[in-house]
């Protein structure tokens, strides 16, 4: 057995929901004093919208986060939560004045060289961790990252969640595409940031494209994750139960392609060399890219 197969037999829900948070906005910060990790929970990227249900973001994500705050601290973490007004968000700020146990762990979890979620990787212990505790991560990625609001629905009003990924971070959302699987939840589609799925036909000038990797699944298939965010569960109930009970399960079939107009920003100096000058009409195509790459890396 490795250090991780010994890692995952003890890492414990509240651990797991807490590195779903790191990896979906956390951010590292040292210096010779002191170790800080900030993790951003911003109001605008987390409303939460249903037909009947809407909800003052900024005041229910408080109320949740101080039930959130206080269960981490029983990891023995050093946290508190602080509201940023400038980027009109509430941070979570986790402080260590020496290298306890619980930043080595943390550092070697997240694979110390990364040192925000603008290039985090799911770690491995999470995918040999039992799916009560991938579904914990989720949740925590969901809590920071996922968008829950009728605007996301597909056609007849099938209604969705969105979790977000950095742009720069590709290989994220392999990850999660990845543990999805695991936990028998099926993603309906990823809208990459990437010129032939943002900009297929180039209508929207250079660079429009470059932003954030969407990761989509339908809110009846998303309940068995759910949050503790108060706002966002209430929502995603509402819209789940609005949705065709069928949506999104079963077999699926063949997977039909449309083909996409070739773009003159497939070769961007915005995209990792590795995926300059390739063309893709579908996502699971750059799927596919992202683990040979990762395979060869």
């Amino acid at each position: 057995m490795d250090t991780t197969d010994k890692l995952s037999s003890f890492l414990t829900e509240d651990m797991a929901y807490f590195l779903g948070l790191v990896v979906g906005r956390g951010t590292i910060v040292k210096s010779v004093e002191i170790s800080k990790l900030i993790i951003e929970f911003p109001f605008k990227s987390l409303e939460a919208k249903g037909i009947t249900k809407k909800y003052d973001t900024q005041i229910h994500l408080s109320d949740s986060l101080d039930r959130i705050v206080n269960r981490l601290r029983k990891l023995g973490l050093n946290i508190r939560k602080e509201s940023n007004k400038e980027s009109k968000s509430v941070v979570l700020i986790i402080e260590w004045h020496e290298q306890d146990v619980a930043l080595r762990l943390v550092n070697y979890l997240l694979n110390g060289e990364h040192g925000d979620y603008h290039s985090f990787r799911i770690p491995r212990a999470i995918f040999e961790a039992d799916k009560e505790k991938q579904k914990e991560f989720l949740r925590g990625f969901f809590d920071v990252t996922g968008h829950i609001r009728t605007s996301n629905a597909y056609f007849n009003n099938q209604h969705r969640i969105y979790l977000e990924v950095d742009q720069r971070n590709w290989f994220l959302t392999l990850d999660l595409y990845h543990l999805f699987e695991c936990v028998e939840i099926p993603v309906q589609t990823i809208n990459f940031g990437h010129p032939n799925f943002r900009d297929p036909d180039f209508k929207r000038g250079p660079g429009f494209w470059a932003k954030e990797h969407q990761v989509k699944i339908f809110a009846n298939q998303f309940l068995p994750i759910g949050s503790y965010l108060t706002h966002k569960v209430e929502v995603l109930k509402e819209l789940a139960s609005l949705n065709k009970p069928d949506i999104g399960g079963g077999k699926q079939g063949k997977i039909k392609i449309k083909k996409k107009s070739k773009n003159p920003e497939e070769n961007s100096d915005k995209l990792p060399d590795f995926l300059r000058g390739q063309h893709f009409d579908h996502y699971t195509e750059l799927l596919d890219c992202l683990a040979f790459e990762d395979k060869n890396d």
